[in-house]
């Protein structure tokens, strides 16, 4: 099994939206039903009874309305992308919600408009360095989103890895970063005009990353594992 670091961010910006008892998402239905059946057995009688069922309405709407949403399904992205890739052996780093930002901006495109990333997740082993962009969109929403590409978010997110993992002293002194977009549902396809970015899903992720050239020693790994652990989300 993979070593994982920190928490997923979407799943930690989700449950900041959902009563405090909720701590992870399978915690939901669980405590929807709980704070259901205490809401039930409390009597509508006098000040305090009914302050009690206010609260304990306001828990459930929170719940009710949150359930299913964007975030939600976001949320449950990172989980799913999270369990198959804790899967990868335990020589595989599972670096989850990294945050990077450069001491300066840096040219994307011809533009110096680029100074910060964050990420879904980070993959070290000897095979390689990949960052992982997350998407468990349907096909009508990706379809129809008018934002910043998918694509774009990871080749950016790449950039930034990439000279954030630099060093002028110690090997690996210029990494390679792979970029890669999971598509949870399966539903996007290769970008020419982002022609470094690896589309992949649920399916063959593993395999993709299992079946790279070894590109660093275990002594180079643990030097980018340093580079890393800082800017997980906790």
């Amino acid at each position: 099994m993979a070593i994982i670091y920190g928490i997923s961010e979407a799943t930690k910006e989700f449950l900041k939206k959902l009563p405090k008892q909720v701590k992870s998402l399978e915690d939901i239905e669980k405590i929807h039903q709980k704070l259901s059946q205490e809401y039930d057995e409390l009597e509508n009688k006098g000040l305090i009874a009914k302050f009690s069922r206010w609260n304990k309405k306001r828990q459930i709407k929170k719940i009710e309305e949150n359930t299913d949403s964007k975030e939600h399904r976001g949320a449950r992205g990172e989980v799913l992308a999270l369990e198959k890739l804790s899967e990868l052996p335990d020589d595989y780093h599972i670096f989850c919600g990294v945050n990077k930002e450069l001491k300066d901006y840096v040219t994307y495109r011809r533009k110096r408009n680029l100074k910060s990333a964050q990420m879904d997740f980070v993959v070290v082993s000897k095979r390689g360095v990949s960052v992982i962009e997350v998407k468990n969109w349907s096909s009508h929403y990706y379809n129809n989103y008018y934002g910043l590409p998918p694509h774009e978010q990871v080749d950016r997110a790449g950039r930034v890895l990439w000279i954030s993992l630099k060093s002028s002293w110690f090997a690996p002194k210029d990494p390679p970063i792979s970029s890669v977009l999971l598509a949870i549902q399966g539903n996007i396809n290769y970008d020419d005009n982002y022609g470094y970015v690896i589309v992949k899903n649920l399916n063959n992720i593993n395999y993709y990353l299992q079946n790279r050239e070894e590109q660093f020693s275990e002594k180079e790994v643990s030097r980018l594992i340093g580079r890393v652990k800082g800017d997980i989300t906790k």
